[in-house]
Formats: structure tokens, C-alpha cells, sequence
């Protein structure tokens, strides 16, 4: 057992090469989103698997155990090519290396295919940015991360830029100074600012530097719609129309780069696969090694 990450509301470890366990950390706010992520997960057992989101396997309070995605996020990929004047600052100096224009395209994909998938049930993500980008061991995205997942049309508390944006008071139909509601405008302003930064290398403004109020400046500027310079690009284009709130429909923008739709088809698990993953995380909590791992 190795520890994997620890994130905002939870600690994961990989448990064997299948299976990874998400435990929540201690934290009443902490409790309250793993919660919110696994009543996610029960509703979506209700319908059928979405190719490109991550699997759950099996949960008890506090403790979620999921597929294990052996490859790191999209956001560490991205970093090993970033050049900083030191680790941990926001930033970017230089970029040494940019990922193919192949494998952008197939992520971009598979994330627009996981995020139609989802609005088509009336969900959305609700924090769609490269750490929350897995990546399988072969290589494909699995979506990650559903803590702030929620039913379409739902006020969103907190959004992080720059996958997400504040109303500004020229924006009619939702309140000024919010991040809105969730939906369609909301996952795609965050996928065009994903597609940004696939392509670059970095996120939005990450090569800038504002000091101690960097990430007000960021909020500010993207809540007035002051977005970083653009190319003429077809796929500069469709970053254009995610960040102006153009596709009506998740699925419009999944059109953009659904080229080859028979890879999307969902391939799952048989029920003999997901019997034997069960099996395991239940040998786990009886063994009692899983209550030995630190929630921090």
C-alpha cells in the first residue's frame, strides 16, 4: 500500500494494481463533500457505466475504493515540462516540451465524452481541471474527483479559476459576483480552459506573475472576461466559444472532437471482474490495514 496524493478533502492510497482507496480526511466540510462524492457514485450506479470516469468499486463512510489509475494526473504530466523559479509557485517560466497534438485530441475526447455522459443523466462534474485528469495504464483519461458533483441547474458554491469564472454585472439571468448555476456554460468554460492549457503547457495567465494577490488578480480578470490573448486558430476557436458561454449543450462541444466516435463506446468491466474488485476492498476493511492508513 503507497500513498498516491492527498487532496483538498481526502487521502488516497493504492491498495493493490487495481483497486485504489480515497479516505476522507477529518474535517467536518472534508466529510460533508466525500459524502456528497459517494452519494454521486450510488446514483450513478443507476445507470450505465461512462467510459472515461472513474470507477467506484465499493464504499463504507469516510472511505471510497476506486479504480486505480497507475499514470498520475494530466496535471503532473504538464509539470515534468514546466520550468519555476521554485516548486509550489504559481508561476511558469518556461515550457521544455509540449504534449502531442494526438493525445490532446484524444483527451479532449474522452473528457468531452465523460462530460456529455453525465449531462445527459442532468449531472455535471463541477471541478473539471488536469488534476482531476487520470490516466489508465494505457494511457486513456479517466475522470476523477466528484466531490462538487451536483444535479444541473443547482447553485455552485465555489468554482476554481481558472476553470471557472465569476458573473460579472453585465451577464443577465444569474447573480452577479456568483459563479451561477450549474450547467452547460459552467463544465465547458472549464473544458475550453483545460484545451488552453493542453495545448500551452500551462493554464491560463500561469506564466504571469501579481505577487501576494496573484489568484484575486486571476479571479478579477476572468470575471470581466479579460481572458488571456488568442490565435485564429480553429482550435483557438473553440477555446473562444467555452470561455463566452457559445455551446448550449456539453454535448456540442463534444462534437468538436468526436472524429472517431466507435472508441467511445463504454467498455466495462464483465459483473465477474467487478465481483472479484469487491471481494478485495471487503478483504481490506476485515483485514484491518485499511484503518492503519493516515487521513491527515
Amino acid at each position: 500500500m503507497s500513498l498516491l496524493g492527498r487532496g483538498a478533502t481526502g487521502t488516497v492510497y493504492q491498495l493493490n494494481a487495481f483497486i485504489a482507496v480515497k479516505r476522507a480526511r477529518q474535517g467536518e466540510d472534508e466529510q460533508a463533500d466525500h459524502a456528497n462524492e459517494q452519494k454521486m457514485f450510488q446514483f450513478l450506479e443507476k445507470h450505465r457505466p461512462i467510459s472515461y470516469l472513474i470507477r467506484c468499486y465499493y464504499q463504507r463512510p469516510s472511505d471510497t475504493f476506486l479504480e486505480l489509475a497507475p499514470n498520475g494526473s494530466i496535471a503532473m504530466l504538464l509539470s515534468q515540462y514546466q520550468e519555476r523559479e521554485k516548486r509550489g509557485t504559481p508561476q511558469v517560466l518556461g515550457i521544455s516540451q509540449l504534449l502531442h497534438s494526438q493525445d490532446i485530441h484524444r483527451w479532449m475526447r474522452q473528457l468531452c465524452h465523460a462530460a456529455t455522459a453525465l449531462e445527459r443523466i442532468g449531472l455535471i462534474h463541477g471541478d473539471i481541471r488536469p488534476g482531476n485528469m487520470l490516466l489508465d495504464v494505457d494511457w486513456n483519461l479517466k475522470l476523477s474527483d466528484l466531490d462538487r458533483g451536483m444535479k444541473t441547474g443547482q447553485d455552485i458554491a465555489v468554482l476554481t479559476e481558472p476553470y471557472g469564472r465569476l458573473l460579472n454585472a453585465e451577464e443577465d439571468g444569474e447573480g452577479a459576483g456568483t459563479y451561477g448555476t450549474a450547467g452547460a456554460r459552467t463544465e465547458t468554460f472549464a473544458i475550453g480552459s483545460v484545451y488552453y492549457t493542453l495545448l500551452r503547457g500551462h493554464e491560463p495567465y500561469e506564466t504571469e506573475s501579481w505577487g501576494r494577490n496573484h489568484f484575486v488578480t486571476l479571479s478579477e480578470k476572468f470575471q470581466n472576461k479579460e481572458f488571456p490573448p488568442l490565435t485564429d486558430s480553429a482550435r483557438d476557436a473553440i477555446i473562444r466559444k467555452c470561455w463566452n458561454g457559445e455551446y448550449r449543450l456539453v454535448r456540442e462541444l463534444s462534437a468538436e472532437f468526436n472524429d472517431d466516435p466507435g472508441h467511445d463506446e463504454p467498455v466495462g468491466e464483465d459483473a465477474k471482474w467487478l465481483e472479484t474488485r469487491q471481494v478485495e476492498c471487503k478483504r481490506f476493511i476485515q483485514s484491518g490495514l485499511l484503518d492503519t492508513l493516515d487521513r491527515y
